[in-house]
């Protein structure tokens, strides 16, 4: 199986993972080959363009990486938060027509069961709220747990659309490798040390200038 995991949004995540099979025909070994963010074009009035980039897109990944099947985070549609909930509604359902489109069928991965399996829990605890912030925290304590437990190790830096120069690593893409990770383990019942990733990230930035909550990777055998 070739895997496409996607996390939508106006700079949507997306993670490619080869599945493969063992003598019985069951799913026994899973890798992470690539991961990465898809900025939409925003600059049109209408929602409907905004998709139509976004599928575009997806369609060179599905197209270029022989994508047999997607998995795709759920939305959680909040009283508190509203703001954007439409757009987010919409990109998730551009993906679902797209898949369709190319007889692909996909997987709706729900929000706190991916991240319990993947981090033992669905929120950060108050530790780590403490240590890196409240809004930071919900992506960094995924972090942690797929270093911890997968030695998965992200750069501290992304590299800007405009400029093509560093900047603040995007989050995005933690979460969309956990989703994969979920995805592989939970549903396909691969273990966890069959669950693997070939991407090598490129090397750390030296920054002027640190950017505020950088992740800090320390030494497991210590």
């Amino acid at each position: 199986m070739n895997l496409l995991t996607l996390d939508p949004g106006s700079s949507t995540g997306y993670c490619l993972a080869r599945l493969s099979l063992d003598e019985k025909n069951n799913y026994d070994k899973a890798d992470i080959y690539e991961y990465g963010h898809i900025d939409v074009d925003l600059s049109s009035n209408f929602q409907g363009d905004h998709c139509l980039d976004l599928m575009n897109k997806i369609k060179i990944l599905i197209e270029h990486h022989k994508i047999t099947h997607i998995a795709i985070e759920d939305y959680f549609f909040s009283k508190r938060f509203c703001n954007g909930s439409n757009v987010n509604a919409a990109f998730r359902t551009a993906i679902h027509i797209l898949a369709r489109q190319n007889n692909i069928e996909y997987t709706i991965l729900n929000i706190s069961s991916w991240k319990t399996f993947v981090a033992g829990r669905a929120t950060p605890t108050k530790e780590q709220k403490v240590k890196w912030g409240v809004e930071p925290s919900k992506k960094l304590y995924i972090q942690q747990a797929l270093w911890d437990t997968y030695s998965f190790r992200f750069p501290n830096h992304s590299l800007s659309t405009n400029t093509k120069k560093p900047i603040a690593f995007r989050l995005d893409n933690v979460d969309v490798v956990g989703q994969t990770v979920y995805y592989c383990g939970m549903i396909c019942g691969i273990r966890k040390d069959k669950i693997t990733m070939s991407f090598v990230p490129p090397e750390d930035v030296v920054w002027k200038k640190q950017p505020k909550k950088t992740f800090v990777y320390e030494d497991k055998n210590n």
